[in-house]
Order: structure tokens, then C-alpha cells, then sequence
């Protein structure tokens, strides 16, 4: 290498990623588990066949906090008017509607009437039968008379002094296109603990996946390792030795509720269902924007405490919530680390991008400081261990996590103020690894480094959930051989 000064620096050029290799495995055994990718419901009912089929060798954890749930509350706008049912829409608020009439008389006052599950707003109206009610006067009518079933609002930031004009019925909705066997119910988060010895005696390894909705390839890494490690357990030496020596738990959707919302809904979504927004930012255009980002909303190192790379404003997609760990989908990932104490290796399942990272994850602003770094001994090992787990992943189809792309979240990537990996690592002394599967892939027709995104056509998705399986088995090596210091 020569400097623009003059200067040259020599040095022996050693193939990246030059990891350890994974023990080998025998002829014959048994991977390719993925058929499509999976919503909710189907992963769930995979985790709970694999124990049904290999009882021995496993627990199904229900982990305490139930989500919001695959759910809203139905709306309908007249507008400057915004109508929300106070029951979810599955609850009987789709079965609510409301018209806005003309009585087509003179000096008529402005009433509101409830019959059943209609309500019905008969317009003022002057000497001359013009209407006069504005929208102000009618959100204060239909409050004080259906108020036990809607609640209205202005539009955004409108006055509400403008006149209204008549509506024919209209029926409110929750927008929800799921189809009805999916549940509405607040969800249950589904644990799959695998090993011969369950008790607390052995390393314990998390891997958990869909923080983020959209990322759906993740989900399918964790089902695979699963399907490997279970079904190879009997006939491979190494998958045995794994499952001998660790003790892990497996997590495929953190967020299942917004992850069914990316499935049936809008498939951009990032975050959970869970709406904070105040009246003024909730009408019905401004659905695909509500929602906490899961990863965003942990104790060490988050908004609350200074630090860069979430967001206060309830629409934005790192928006970190009212509070740390206010969503039950952070705090599930929290109790398995309070609650199982030997776990010690964790790996975040995320997409897309090729990236392999771990901690420190989060900056303040002043100085770009970050959280305290890990000291020599303890970044030697996640490097050479990011090392060993690329070169698993690599061995499958040759996909390479860049060099530049691994390292601390902060020197790679940028600041996730109040992300999962460092409370995991900060306050449960845990190696919390993030993965970013799907690294960008070479077009030769445009010449050209394309990115897969989040949902790529199967046959991609399908792929590296392979080779990702791969490489978090790889960590699970690591784990096994791992002797704490």
C-alpha cells in the first residue's frame, strides 16, 4: 500500500473471513426444511409440532406478555370529522355506521340518535334550512350522545369551525384484511427450548427474529436451525455434541402482530400494532404509521437516556414508544434473559443487508459517545467468533459478510438507541450478536450490487435462511465449547 505522501506499508493478505471451521457433519445429513415463507399461525403451530415429534428433547415456552394483538379499533372519517369505535373492530366496532343528515327543514337543532348500532347526526339548520353545524359542534354532539360507543375527533389539526356537509351511512372499519382464521385475540409468544439437558446446567443460546415485521426471510433462519438440530440429533455426532452441550431457545416472530399486519396488510411494516398516538396523528390514513419499534424499545442505551437513533414521534419508524420496555414484546425477550440466567450467547435475527454486529449499538449525539466499548479481550473474542460464524455462512452458497460490515453496531451501521443486544449484553453480561441476512448480490446484465430487500422472491428468502441457519448453528458450536472466564 502507498500513501498519497509517499509512504508504503507491506503486509501478507489473509482470505476473509478465515474463521474456524463448524464440525463436520456426516454424509447425509438432514437440511432444507423451508417451503414458503411463514405468517404467524404457522410458525407457531411449527414449534409446537417439532415438540409434539421430539418431546424429549424439548419445552414450548409461553412467554408471560400478551401482545396488543392482530387488532384496531374501526374508524370512519366525515371530514373534518375523525369516528373511532371504542371497541376493537372485531369486538363489534366494524359493526358500527353513522350518517350525517340533511332533516331538510327550517330551524331545526343539531341531535344525535342511537338506534342499535346506528348513529344517526341530523344536521342544524337556520330560518332559511341551510345547515350551520360545524364540525367542531358536531364531534361535541355525537360525543355527549354515542358516547358509549364512539368517540370523535377533529382531523388532524383542523379547527373544526368549518360547516358540515350531510354523509350518507357509512359503516366503520377496522381496515384489517386478514382473513378471519387469523386470530384478533392478543397473542401468545412461543418459545421452542431445545437440548438433551434442559436445566439450567448448560450454556444457554437465544436466537429470536422479527423484531422488525417486514423482515420475513428471519423467522425462517430460526425454524430451520430448529428442524436441523432435532432431526439430525439421532444419526450426527455434531448435532448430538450440540445439543448435549447448550441448552437453547429459540424465538421465530418477537412481533407477531406486526407481522401478521406486513403479511395481510401493508408489508413495509416495521413496527408492532400498538397505537400511542394522540387523536390529532390517529385517523384513518395514518394506520401504516402507528406502532413501536420493538428494537428501539429496551432499557440500556435508548432515547430516554440521550442516546441517538430512535425517535419520539409516535409516526416514525424508530419511534421507541411512550417508555422503555413499554411493549410487552420487549419485555418477553427481557424475561427469558432474567429468567434463564445460563443464558450467555443471544444472535437477533434481522434483514436485510449482510451485516454481523454486536455492541456497543447506540451513541449520544455530543461526541458521538457511545456506550462503554468491550474491552480487548472481550472484542477479540466477538470479532473471532463473527469470524467463525461468517465462514459457516459462507460455506453454503459463498455469500461474504464484508469485513467493513462487521464490528460494533456503531462503527458499521450507525446508532439504535435502545436495541435488545445491548441490555442483553450490558446488563445480563450476554454476547449479543446481531445478524443482517441477505447481503446485496451481483447483477451482471446492469453490473451492479442490487439489494434483496426485506420480502425477495422466495428462492432467494429461501437461501439464506439456509445459509443464516448455517451460520447460527455455528454460534451454537461456539456456545458448547464456550467456558465462561
Amino acid at each position: 500500500m502507498t500513501s498519497a505522501g509517499g509512504g508504503t506499508a507491506q503486509a501478507r493478505v489473509k482470505e476473509w473471513p478465515d474463521g474456524e471451521r463448524p464440525d463436520r457433519t456426516i454424509p447425509g445429513y438432514r437440511k432444507d426444511f423451508i417451503t414458503q415463507y411463514m405468517p404467524p399461525g404457522q410458525l407457531n403451530e411449527r414449534v409446537k409440532a417439532l415438540h409434539r415429534q421430539f418431546p424429549q428433547l424439548t419445552d414450548v415456552i409461553a412467554l408471560p406478555y400478551l401482545t396488543n394483538g392482530y387488532r384496531r379499533h374501526a374508524q370512519a372519517q366525515f371530514g373534518a370529522i375523525v369516528v373511532t369505535s371504542l371497541a376493537y373492530g372485531s369486538e363489534g366496532g366494524n359493526d358500527l355506521a353513522m350518517e350525517l343528515v340533511d332533516p331538510g327543514a327550517q330551524g331545526r337543532p343539531l341531535q344525535v340518535t342511537v338506534n342499535g348500532k346506528l348513529i344517526t347526526v341530523s344536521l342544524a339548520t337556520d330560518a332559511s334550512g341551510a345547515i350551520t353545524s360545524t364540525a367542531a359542534q358536531v364531534i361535541t354532539a355525537v360525543n355527549a350522545g354515542a358516547g358509549s360507543l364512539v368517540k370523535a375527533t377533529p382531523y388532524r389539526t383542523d379547527d373544526g369551525q368549518g360547516v358540515v356537509a350531510p354523509a350518507p351511512l357509512t359503516q366503520l372499519s377496522d381496515f384489517l384484511k386478514a382473513p378471519a382464521d387469523v386470530s384478533r385475540e392478543p397473542a401468545r409468544v412461543l418459545a421452542l427450548r431445545i437440548g438433551a439437558h434442559r436445566d439450567g446446567s448448560r450454556t444457554g443460546v437465544l436466537a429470536y427474529a422479527q423484531e422488525h415485521a417486514r423482515e420475513w426471510v428471519t423467522p425462517l433462519v430460526t425454524i430451520e436451525t430448529a428442524e436441523r438440530l432435532l432431526r439430525n440429533y439421532a444419526r450426527d455426532p455434531a448435532t448430538r455434541r450440540l445439543l448435549q452441550r447448550t441448552d437453547i431457545f429459540i424465538v421465530p416472530t418477537v412481533n407477531p402482530d406486526g407481522a401478521n399486519y406486513s403479511f395481510y396488510d401493508y408489508n413495509f411494516q416495521r413496527k408492532n400494532m400498538t397505537n400511542h398516538c394522540p387523536a390529532a396523528q390517529a385517523d384513518p390514513a395514518a394506520r401504516h404509521s402507528w406502532g413501536v419499534d420493538v428494537n428501539r424499545n429496551y432499557a440500556v442505551g435508548s432515547l430516554f437516556d440521550g442516546y441517538v437513533g430512535a425517535s419520539a414521534n409516535c409516526l416514525s419508524g424508530t419511534y421507541a414508544g411512550p417508555g422503555e420496555h413499554s411493549e410487552p414484546e420487549s419485555r418477553n425477550v427481557i424475561w427469558l434473559a432474567r429468567t434463564y440466567r445460563n443464558i450467555k450467547f443471544a444472535m437477533n435475527v434481522h434483514s436485510y443487508g449482510g451485516y454481523f454486529m454486536w455492541p456497543p449499538g447506540a451513541y449520544q449525539a455530543a461526541g458521538r459517545l457511545t456506550l462503554p466499548r468491550p474491552t480487548k479481550a472481550q472484542e477479540a473474542y466477538f470479532l473471532r467468533s463473527a469470524r467463525t460464524i461468517e465462514e459457516a455462512i459462507a460455506a453454503e452458497r459463498g455469500t461474504v459478510t464484508w469485513p467493513q460490515q462487521t464490528g460494533p453496531v456503531t462503527d458499521v451501521l450507525y446508532s439504535a438507541a435502545g436495541n435488545s443486544a445491548d441490555e442483553l449484553w450490558y446488563d445480563f453480561g450476554i454476547f449479543g450478536w446481531d445478524f443482517e441476512v441477505g447481503n446485496d448480490i451481483w447483477n451482471p446484465a446492469t453490473r451492479t450490487w442490487e439489494g434483496v430487500g426485506f420480502q425477495p422472491p422466495f428462492d432467494e428468502g429461501h437461501k439464506e435462511a439456509l445459509e443464516y441457519a448455517s451460520g447460527l448453528i455455528a454460534m451454537i458450536g461456539l456456545a458448547a465449547d464456550y467456558r465462561a472466564p
